[in-house]
């Protein structure tokens, strides 16, 4: 970006690649022009259940795979998880699906513990939903996600479960392990989202 100050007047010029778009904002304390990559459209799925309940999503960006590990078996530990779903995005960029339900007021609570993305606990305020949203499509930049594993011990399978997110997990990775949950909600509705993401991110 080239800035130039002549008499007062302010000049700027940006070459914007095919990837960017720019917006203007202005106040009556400053004024300010970003520039950032052109959202795209991709398909989720929401954490949430048919009763209004939540299973736990999690959001890791720019981390080794030691700190997910590290936070999942720490999660399982002090809130009596059964054991985490784990998916990579690309490298060092994971998503975590636990499938044991909590309230909704709750799941924040319990991300905090952890060193996920901190722009992801709050992130159901942008979403129609007010639910947590995981990527299910590919997108630039980063494929469908893929499975990399299980994590925590197989323990702690009588607490409910949502049997929709089970079954979707099945669906879309057939290889999967199957686990012997013992307690299922015994529902089946799902709730899909089309949301914008910035290329690069997940």
């Amino acid at each position: 970006m080239k800035v130039t100050v002549k008499n007062g007047v302010l000049k700027f010029s940006c070459k914007l690649k095919k990837s960017q778009t720019f917006k203007i904002f202005e106040n009556k304390k400053y004024k300010a022009v970003y520039v950032f990559n052109r959202p795209q459209t991709v398909r989720g799925f929401t954490n949430a259940t048919e009763d209004n309940m939540g299973i736990l999503f999690l959001d890791f960006d720019g981390v080794d795979y030691e700190v997910v590990l590290e936070d999942m078996t720490f999660l399982q530990r002090r809130f009596k998880l059964p054991p985490s779903y784990v998916f990579m995005t690309k490298k060092n960029n994971y998503h975590v699906i636990n499938l044991r339900k909590f309230p909704n007021g709750d799941i924040p609570k319990l991300l905090r513990w952890t060193r996920c993305d901190y722009n992801y606990i709050n992130s159901p305020s942008l979403h129609k939903y007010r639910s947590y949203v995981l990527r299910l499509s590919g997108k630039e930049g980063s494929k469908k996600p893929k499975f990399v594993g299980m994590v925590g011990e197989m323990k702690n399978l009588n607490y409910e479960i949502s049997q929709a997110h089970l079954d979707l997990l099945h669906k879309i990775y057939p290889k999967i392990p199957k686990i012997k949950y013992t307690c299922t909600d015994k529902l089946s509705e799902i709730k899909t989202q089309i949301y914008q993401t910035s290329v690069g991110g997940d």
